[in-house]
């Protein structure tokens, strides 16, 4: 892969690769119709098939949503996938091997290891450590440890769990046969230097969690000590592949359950997570050994709609939620806290009490609001001094203000909070109003552009839906009819197109294939466009070309549509330009009246 562009070969080769009905025939059950398979579509709630795959134009299309788009598409949608995430899991699906940029060296240990040699080197650490694990003698205590646990064999090698000797060279021998083995261990956070030089393994004597990113690489791991040592847990160190604050243990495994459901459910260590696969509840997650993020609740809001917080319920957990609870709320994201019963973690609870119990206590979850309310009278109950009992108060007023923020706080609930608060710090309702809207004004100030002639711009471009229409129509002609492209061509550029991004995407993406002397074909646009938008939008317009008949006599008035609104855009700018030419005329003649400055002749 080229740096900073794609190999549209390549893409076209993995497209070709994935056969869209064995694909999508992976995710959702899929029935012939036809000359078409019909199915119910994963992107809306679907109680009627309305998704229709095309095996001979490999596309999909739904006609209910209008979800529509190739291979590449369908798996970026589903999986809520990047465009590069969706490119390398399709080629690892079909055993393509895709050639990462090279990178300069960047220091005095010399080359870099680049993510794809990080990704082999994790994989050979882990087909090790999973090795010890299963080995009869080796790994026979650490696997009596998983079953005192409660987790089953099966579970323990679906989840690929291993054992790190306890050894200082498990892994460093092994590999000391290999070109340069120390410097890459090292780099990759599997080995420490020694300071009399060589190296020694970082995991020694521990239960090895290997973590994943959502394409199922393996970036990282976490190590349980099976021993005494004081770190009970020990992550890999930050990489180029792995960044804690923006991984989630479990998430490969749980994506699909967390979309379909809608809520994510957080829990705080990995046996939480497996322990809850393996009673079927399968949209669970954790955080790696430190508090959820502002990286992990952007993660989680690509697939949920609400989180679920499960922390222990003594005062560690509590303050953990706590912390994560406001993280949800300044990212706009519905959030609820449960703990289970007598200060129990979830993996004890659920071997406890069972499914059914889990369930019921992530389905009867406590409002964001409810359980800091309950908190702040416990504080204030518990006789603590005047300081305390005011920053207690003020932290319930942020709170309430981050929900209304986040559009969590209906009108009903607003007027019972504020009149709870009134009555609690005696002081008028209004009084209470103003104390948050001042926390949410701290929290808005962001600095803001006083360019009023760039906004106007956008603000022109943004009410001429005559010029998006026209823009439609282009787009559609060229699609039916491609041997109009050099007319369309010489009279509008694809920066014309705008200020809908979708749009302009597409445009790029047709441009592009007549510059390269490609010919015109929904499969090579389908893998030039990288947002399921622009995918989205390639399906209606095709759609609508299919039952158009009157293109062609629509195009002239389509391209005077858009060169008129090219032409006014282009005399704004220009006024623009001339009114800085006026100050700078301005501040030209000032300087000329007060004289040159001959001590500064030089500036």
């Amino acid at each position: 892969m080229l740096a900073g562009k794609w190999d549209y070969n390549l893409i076209s080769r993995i497209q070709q690769a994935n056969d869209i009905v064995d694909v999508i025939s992976e995710h959702l059950n899929l029935e012939k119709k036809g000359k078409e398979m019909v199915g119910l579509c994963p992107f809306h709630t679907d109680h009627k098939p309305s998704m229709f795959v095309s095996p001979v134009k490999q596309i999909f299309k739904c006609f209910a949503c209008g979800a529509g788009g190739d291979v590449l598409k369908f798996v970026q949608m589903r999986e809520n996938l990047t465009f590069p995430e969706t490119v390398r899991r399709l080629a690892q699906r079909a055993g393509i091997e895709i050639e990462p940029p090279r990178r300069r060296s960047d220091g005095p240990e010399g080359e870099q290891l680049d993510s794809s040699k990080l990704e082999k080197i994790n994989a050979w650490a882990l087909k090790n450590w999973v090795e010890n694990l299963w080995h009869p003698e080796t790994g026979a205590a650490v696997r009596k440890y998983i079953t005192d646990r409660g987790l089953s064999e099966d579970l323990a090698r679906k989840w690929q769990l291993g054992f790190a000797a306890d050894t200082w060279d498990d892994l460093t021998s092994k590999a000391a046969h290999k070109n340069d083995a120390a410097k890459y261990l090292t780099q990759a956070g599997l080995a420490v230097q020694r300071e009399q030089g060589g190296c020694y393994d970082k995991f020694r004597n521990r239960l090895m969690f290997p973590i994943m990113d959502v394409t199922g690489r393996v970036i990282g791991f976490g190590g349980r000590t099976l021993g005494d040592d004081p770190a009970k847990y020990m992550n890999s160190p930050a990489t180029v592949l792995f960044d804690k604050s923006h991984s989630l243990y479990g998430l490969y495994q749980s994506r699909q359950a967390i979309s379909q459901s809608g809520t994510a459910v957080v829990v705080e260590g990995y046996t939480d997570v497996m322990m809850a696969h393996q009673f079927g509840v399968e949209n669970v997650v954790a955080a790696l050994g430190t508090s959820l993020t502002n990286g992990h609740a952007r993660i989680l809001r690509r697939y949920a709609k609400r989180i679920v917080l499960i922390f222990d319920s003594d005062v560690a957990g509590k303050a953990a939620a706590d912390r994560a609870m406001e993280v949800c709320l300044e990212q706009k994201i519905d959030v609820r806290l449960a703990f289970a019963p007598n200060g129990k973690d979830p993996c004890d609870y659920l071997l406890e009490a069972g499914t059914e119990a889990f369930k019921d206590l992530i389905d009867t979850a406590e409002d964001v609001l409810e359980f800091k309310w309950s908190v702040l009278n416990e504080q204030l109950e518990g006789g603590q001094n005047l300081s305390d009992r005011t920053e207690a108060i003020r932290r319930f007023l942020q709170t309430a203000a981050l929900a209304l923020q986040s559009r969590q706080m209906d009108s009903v609930s607003r007027t019972v909070v504020l009149g709870r608060l009134s009555e609690l710090l005696g002081i008028s309702v209004s009084r209470v109003e103003q104390e948050i809207a001042m926390i949410l004004k701290k929290k808005r100030r962001r600095p803001q552009s006083n360019d009023e002639d760039a906004q106007a711009t956008q603000d022109f471009e943004e009410r001429q839906d005559l010029v998006s229409k026209a823009q439609r129509e282009i787009l559609e002609t060229v699609l039916a009819h491609p041997d109009c492209f050099p007319r369309v061509s010489e009279r509008v550029s694809a920066g014309d197109f705008g200020p809908n991004e979708a749009l302009r995407e597409l445009a790029q993406a047709i441009y592009g294939l007549f510059a390269e002397g490609i010919p015109l074909q929904l499969s090579q646009l389908y893998s030039r466009v990288e947002s399921a938008a622009a995918a989205n939008l390639l399906t209606e317009l095709q759609t609508a070309v299919e039952q158009k008949t009157n293109l062609l006599s629509q195009l002239d008035g389509a391209l005077a549509a858009l060169e008129n609104r090219t032409h006014s855009r282009r005399i704004q700018l220009l006024k623009q330009g001339m009114d800085k030419d006026n100050e700078l005329k301005q501040m030209l003649s000032q300087i000329a009246q007060k004289g040159p400055n001959l001590r500064n002749a030089g500036i």
